[in-house]
């Protein structure tokens, strides 16, 4: 008895101990985890880690069918991010976008610069500037995304010959962009040669070398899972590191540390990129080479970017110089991410720019220059810079939502920042301007509209409470459109007639807005669509009609119906997939101009509304948010508004 009763002690102990220990660990871990917030990193690591591998000799180390989601550091991002491949470990654009297996594709080879996995997927350059392609040329064009992480030029001739996917064959042009991989290989190499081993499996040397390689695999393992030893693993970098005098240690953000060593084997590069253009003519495929730009100054970045330009002289390749594009635009390193190195979400967008127009030259499917489209309107110049001509990487003139009065000398807009937001009225001819209103609340005032030339109409906001504002530029007082204060209003527009259309909604029924009519400010508003979906953005025709938006369709579209029309009643203009915002109409009603989404960004199209057959064409595009569209008073101009990393800027285009 005695003995079972020891032994029954001895296991208690044992299963007691067993528990603090295992206490203990959890315990460890949720105070590693907690500490400099150690488990936030650990796990972002382990899935940058699992999302791609080197190439060895065939393509089995491409990570396939991805979903990872990351936290977006982008300060234009949403929340998260996503990076997600094809069965063939292809990097994927946004889930939105269904391409034909008819669409003409477009190959890019690269590192994680081409990746792009610190941009949001509807913006990584391989994905978006062909679709920029095909939304200005009207034909469909598909971007293949094989940058790995860590490739070399040499990395990607391997892709490019022994990748499973018949997609790759079938691209009819393939971009090439190295540099940073390349000079980080040839800094701690001579050249690009693999190591090889000459021991057999059966013998001491490779029992020895199996085990190490054993041994690990699961630290590496244990890292990436366990929040204290991610945690010991840090510190003991950080040892060896302030220890010294362990050979070269570089990384792409030390690569300056160590500049002259690549560049000395600059030509072992150079006859890589062209045994790749080579290998891509002699398939039937057009190669493109790119160089890569940074957000900070290299003389060796620069070694390599002349490298490029000198292989695609001498080859005859195209050639999309983007380190010099870099150079026009005077804040260069607000494109980049916080590394300098990976482009930011702006960035990309521009870089999807400048590569959608060299496609173009290439595939001559550029026809918007043509001499019958050329129009020439007066430009319109804001300080020294036009509106008409100057890129979204120009800081013009900020804002939102700008109109012109009749005399075509006051441009009326809305202003945010971070430190508040106004209405301003800016004199188109001497440059001066008037914040006739202003709010510390950087999201307090929206949608200025002109009601005649002495009186503006505005939302003023705060939360989800909208009231309409009139603002008397005679005597620069303010008062409210509406007295019924139960009543939330917001996106006016102001009729020929001189009747008042805006959005309204109660917080006491939470019903979604509907639209109203009101005669004059303080009448009594009429209802004229009804509250089981949203009504936004009513736009009044010169020939009767108001343009809306509306989401029954399941998405928001335009739609339009007359004001003495029943209160259920009201069609689409042009149906579409995609979502519409922003119905705008030219003074005579002949023009309907709507901002629509697709593949992540709103472009602005235009359509005629005196032709049935008419379809919307798209008249602005570029890789940025364009929205808000007005037609000038003649119909002469249409004024936009965009987004840039300067933040919005209003454009014009010439119309006729």
């Amino acid at each position: 008895m005695s003995t079972l009763r020891d032994r029954t002690k001895k296991a208690f102990f044992i299963a007691v101990l067993v528990m603090l220990l295992l206490g203990t660990l959890t315990l460890a871990e949720l105070i590693a985890g907690s500490t400099g917030n150690v488990k936030l990193t650990r796990t972002e690591t382990k899935k940058f880690v699992n999302e791609s591998a080197p190439l060895i000799t065939t393509t089995r180390w491409l990570q396939p069918n991805l979903a990872d989601e990351f936290i977006n550091e982008q300060p234009d991002g949403g929340p998260t991010r996503l990076l997600r491949t094809d069965p063939f470990g292809l990097v994927l654009g946004p889930p939105d976008i269904q391409f034909e297996a008819t669409a003409r594709k477009i190959l890019f080879l690269g590192g994680s610069t081409t990746e792009n996995n610190e941009v949001d997927e509807q913006y990584r350059f391989p994905f978006l500037a062909p679709f920029q392609l095909s939304k200005s040329s009207g034909k469909n064009f598909e971007g293949l995304n094989a940058g790995v992480r860590g490739h070399t030029s040499h990395d990607s001739l391997n892709l490019y010959l022994n990748h499973p996917s018949t997609r790759i064959r079938e691209a009819e042009i393939v971009v090439v962009m190295h540099n940073i991989n390349d000079r980080l290989r040839l800094t701690l190499n001579e050249t690009y040669r693999s190591n090889f081993g000459n021991y057999s499996e059966a013998t001491a040397s490779g029992l020895l070398e199996t085990g190490r390689g054993l041994a690990q695999f699961s630290w590496e393992w244990a890292r990436l899972n366990s929040n204290v030893v991610f945690l010991a693993d840090a510190v003991i970098r950080k040892i060896r590191d302030a220890e010294g005098g362990r050979g070269i240690k570089v990384t792409e953000r030390a690569l300056d540390q160590h500049a002259g060593i690549a560049s000395s084997r600059i030509h072992l590069y150079a006859q890589s990129l062209r045994n790749l253009v080579a290998v891509i003519k002699a398939n039937g495929q057009v190669p493109v080479l790119m160089t890569q730009p940074l957000g900070r100054p290299s003389v060796d970045q620069d070694s390599f970017n002349d490298a490029i330009r000198s292989v695609a002289k001498t080859q005859s390749v195209v050639l999309v110089d983007l380190a010099k594009e870099l150079k026009t635009i005077s804040d260069g390193p607000s494109l980049f991410y916080d590394d300098h190195i990976h482009f930011n979400n702006f960035g990309s967008k521009w870089a999807s720019e400048k590569i959608a127009q060299t496609l173009h030259q290439i595939l001559k499917e550029n026809k918007t220059d043509s001499p019958q489209n050329r129009v020439s309107c007066a430009d319109i110049r804001i300080g020294g810079k036009s509106l008409l001509t100057a890129t979204l990487h120009e800081d013009v003139l900020r804002g939102r939502y700008p109109s012109f009065d009749n005399s075509y000398q006051r441009l009326l807009f809305q202003l945010n920042h971070s430190e508040g937001s106004a209405i301003v009225i800016l004199n188109v001819k001497t440059g001066s301007r008037d914040e006739i209103f202003r709010s510390t609340d950087p999201l307090g005032l929206e949608h200025p509209t002109w009601i005649d030339e002495h009186r503006i109409l505005f939302t003023q906001r705060s939360g989800d409470d909208r009231r309409l504002m009139i603002f008397d530029l005679r005597d620069r007082k303010t008062q409210a459109l509406l007295t019924d204060q139960g009543l939330n209003g917001a996106i006016a527009n102001v009729g020929l007639d001189g009747v008042i259309y805006f959005s309204g909604y109660r917080h006491a029924d939470q019903k979604p807005p509907i639209l109203y009519s009101l005669r004059e400010p303080g009448g009594v508003p009429n209802p004229l669509t009804l509250p089981s979906k949203e009504s936004w953005r009513p736009f009044a025709s010169a020939k009767g009609d108001v343009y809306f938006i509306n989401n029954e369709p399941g998405r928001y579209q335009v739609h339009a119906k007359k004001p003495t029309d029943q209160v259920s009643s009201k069609r689409i203009v042009s149906p579409s997939n995609y979502e519409q915002w922003d119905p705008a109409v030219s003074a005579d009603g002949s023009m309907l101009a709507f901002a629509q989404k697709e593949g992540g960004n709103f472009d602005v199209f235009v359509m005629r509304l005196d032709d049935r057959d008419q379809k919307p064409i798209r008249r602005i595009s570029t890789t940025e948010d364009e929205w808000d569209p007005r037609f000038s008073p003649s119909g002469r101009y249409l004024l936009y508004a965009a987004t840039s990393h300067f933040g919005d800027q209003i454009r014009a285009v010439c119309l006729k």
